[in-house]
């Protein structure tokens, strides 16, 4: 990181160091791959016993942590576009689930599209690891005092 290093970029992943120890970031197992400005990469590790839905073509991953997987991605890449001061809270968030994810590791790729003053408009896959995509996001981010 250079003196340039816009605020957001260099405080996620300190930010990161203390979410992991606690709450959802934890729960998930979130660890970040990549960052930059208004692009991110997450990855998550969805376990059968904490995060799996039984079925009778075996053990997918509950909906409700991929959309918190994605939820924390949007979140977090709009922060990367943060002025110091701001922290981010999604005002809006909407999933698409294509197909049911198996338990392992995910990967949440983000990015910003717009950001306004207040806002920030963002989209996000999640995907299997090895590539397929298994849902997309995308989520109005709000701008608030930190």
């Amino acid at each position: 990181m250079t003196a340039d290093t816009p605020y957001g970029v260099k405080t996620l992943p300190e930010l990161y160091k203390v979410w992991s120890a606690t709450g959802m970031v934890a729960n998930i197992g979130t660890r970040i791959v990549d960052v930059d400005f208004g692009r991110l990469v997450l990855e998550g590790n969805m376990t059968a016993g904490s995060h799996g839905f039984p079925t009778s073509r075996g053990t997918i991953v509950h909906g409700g942590a991929i959309a918190t997987l994605a939820d924390e991605c949007l979140a977090s890449v709009a922060f990367t576009a943060a002025e110091e001061g701001e922290t981010t809270v999604t005002a809006d968030l909407k999933v698409d689930f294509l197909r049911p994810a198996k338990p392992g590791r995910l990967v949440a790729r983000g990015t910003v599209r717009h950001r306004t003053k207040r806002l920030a408009f963002c989209e996000a896959t999640v995907e299997q690891d090895g590539g397929q995509v298994v849902a997309e996001a995308r989520a109005v981010i709000a701008y608030v005092k930190a």
